[in-house]
């Protein structure tokens, strides 16, 4: 049975992702099916994560979490797979396109296109004097081609669903602000802002006209690439407060940002949420913000704008209202200001519990050992029934090798208990009886001596502090290295 311990605990995994898949594909055809499969998702993590806990201490879990977790689990699942299905009807979208581009073979096409790709979800709404647009689209070559009916299989099972957000601009030229993989080396290495923006490109709409190169400095050379069908645009709306912006926000490091025509949009791998429809279209309305009035008033023929962009109040709190939540919106605007991204509410969610899991798996034996060492915990007497010796072993090929064990019953408040542990002290023979003090948490474990106790309490400090910091990157962040640098090296000039 030992043996199949750990298939039953990557069968159980692997079930949870393959309903939570299938939940996804139903979502939009049958949302009774949808939660079921949401529910069963979570049913079967939390149920193999309480297996793997105690199968992992040698104890019993608790019946109570038995029941608990696996409902637990499955009413969040269900809970946010219902908050991203009905999202979209609290934003009193109109649901059709009125400005901006389509996608079209990698490309932003006007409305009137003969042959646009089809889009799978499309909102409109006015946010703070702003209009704004979202469509989720796929990259999957069409299937009425045989040619392209293979590629189309596999880029399924890639990731061929991408999500562009758009905010409505007067008509101006065309102009991409791309940002670069490794613009920071080699003085910093960036490998998960590098993976996004690789990410991120294999959707990228580009804007349907020629384009050419443009180069602003070397410093935002470095970091941007830009291409432009009108130099002197791109030169009039990259001004040395726009390029502030694009380098110090980060944000802009990781998405591409496009105007061409009556739009300004930005496109991300994945679907449309309301994360990215309300955290995106708030970056690009700080663009617009910053870009110079006589730009919308000389390219784009429209005084009023500026005027616009001016009063629309783009801060965390205005542009996404109550959507954070009591917790979620402090810790998002703490993260911006410390340079972080933020945070979704599943992100929260799984890094909160996480961080509580593993200052749990801290305390617990924590107190258990301080019992010990001050003489407060039970004692009792074990009854050594087997003791078997470990080796070292080696770690040539593979490392082996494993630590004393004793077999042993005990009797504690009238109940006896059989247990199994390893063993720190001096290994007792079969048959002795040897004075332990049992822990009075769950799992109970036994301690031989002061020295079992002190061992437990500073193994129990490692998952107590990774708790620890985890809840303070998440809630509670330091800005990067480089970004302190940054912003002690401005503070210098501007002093």
């Amino acid at each position: 049975m030992d043996l199949f311990e750990p298939w039953f605990i990557v069968g159980g995994y692997a079930l949870g992702f393959v309903l939570l898949w299938l939940a996804s594909r139903l979502e939009r055809r049958s949302g009774v099916a949808a939660t079921v499969c949401y529910a069963l998702c979570g049913v079967a993590f939390s149920e193999t994560s309480l297996y793997w806990l105690s199968a992992g201490t040698g104890s019993n879990v608790p019946q109570l979490l038995w029941i608990v977790f696996p409902v637990a689990f499955a009413a969040l699942v269900a809970w946010r797979g219902w908050r991203q299905r009905t999202w979209i009807a609290r934003t009193a979208s109109t649901g059709h396109q009125t400005f901006g581009v389509l996608p079209h073979l990698g490309r932003g096409v006007p409305l009137d296109h003969p042959d646009p790709d089809p889009v799978r979800t499309t909102v409109e709404f006015d946010q703070r004097g702003h209009r704004v647009l979202g469509i989720e689209y796929s990259t999957t070559p069409r299937r009425e081609d045989e040619r392209f009916a293979e590629v189309a299989k596999v880029a399924e099972q890639i990731d061929s669903i991408h999500s562009a957000v758009e905010l409505r601009i007067p008509a101006v030229p065309a102009l991409t602000i791309s940002p670069k993989t490794g613009a920071f080396e080699p003085e910093y290495f960036t490998p998960l802002e590098d993976a996004r923006i690789t990410r991120n490109a294999f959707g990228w709409l580009r804007p349907d006209t020629g384009l050419d190169s443009f180069e602003v400095d070397a410093e935002f050379d470095r970091r941007f690439s830009v291409t432009t069908s009108d130099p002197e645009f791109a030169a009039a709306v990259l001004t040395e407060e726009v390029r502030a912006l694009l380098i110090g926000d980060l944000w802009f490091r990781v998405h591409a940002v496009a105007f061409h025509g009556d739009a300004v949009w930005t496109s991300e791998s994945g679907g449309l949420t309301e994360d990215r429809m309300f955290g995106n279209s708030r970056r690009l309305a700080m663009l617009a913000a910053t870009i110079p009035p006589p730009v919308w008033e000389v390219w784009g023929g429209d005084r009023g704008f500026a005027s616009v962009t001016a009063g629309s109040d783009t801060s965390y709190l205005a542009w996404n209202g109550g959507r954070g939540g009591a917790v979620r919106t402090p810790v998002n605007r703490f993260r911006e200001a410390a340079d972080r991204q933020p945070v979704t509410s599943v992100s929260l969610t799984t890094r909160t519990v996480i961080a509580l899991s593993l200052a749990v798996m801290g305390l617990l034996p924590i107190v258990n050992s301080l019992s010990a060492l001050v003489n407060v915990a039970p004692q009792t007497q074990l009854s050594v029934l087997e003791a078997h010796r470990g080796f070292a072993g080696s770690c040539r090929s593979s490392c082996t090798g494993s630590n004393d064990w004793v077999r042993g019953t005990y009797v504690l408040d009238g109940e006896a208990h059989d247990v199994s542990t390893e063993w720190i002290d001096t290994l007792p023979a079969k048959g002795a009886v040897v004075d332990v003090e049992i822990g009075p948490l769950w799992w109970h474990p036994i301690f031989e001596s002061s020295l079992a106790a002190v061992v437990t309490l500073l193994f129990a400090l490692l998952p107590l502090l990774a708790g620890v910091l985890l809840a303070k990157a998440t809630y509670r962040p330091r800005p990067p290295r480089r970004v302190r640098k940054l912003r002690k090296a401005q503070e210098a000039t501007v002093t």
